[in-house]
């Protein structure tokens, strides 16, 4: 009896625990286009969001960032990892979004530092 509990002991106490972050990313996969962006700034009216496209492969946890415009609006193009927990995307930049999808509608909401009322801003995809 003493070396069951001995070994239920050394059980629990070498069990690992995992720290690794479980991001909620399944409705991401696929391609993304952007429809509209939400900040305290000014955009010319010519400006074609469309032309910023994401496309998330979830299997891999990374996103592809494609600009055919002249504009940078979300990332600068190129392929970038992210991780992140329930509805957070974090990329290695540290900058971090939370994320809803709805439906074909994608809103990528940047968390910003709460004592700069100027850095807010929402990001608007849907599916092409």
């Amino acid at each position: 009896m003493k070396r069951f509990f001995l070994s239920i002991l050394v059980l629990v106490f070498s069990c690992e625990t995992s720290d690794d972050q479980v991001i909620l990313d399944y409705q991401l996969e696929g391609e993304w286009m952007l429809t509209e962006i939400s900040c305290f700034c000014a955009f010319d009216p010519e400006i074609d969001f469309t032309e910023t496209r994401l496309l998330f492969d979830v299997d891999t946890s990374s996103v592809t960032v494609i600009n055919d415009g002249n504009y940078q609006l979300f990332k600068e193009s190129g392929i970038y990892k992210y991780g992140g927990q329930n509805n957070i995307i974090s990329f290695p930049d540290e900058t971090s979004y939370q994320f809803e999808v709805k439906g074909s509608q994608l809103s990528l909401i940047y968390l910003d530092e709460p004592n700069i009322a100027d850095d807010e801003v929402a990001y608007y995809f849907r599916r092409p």
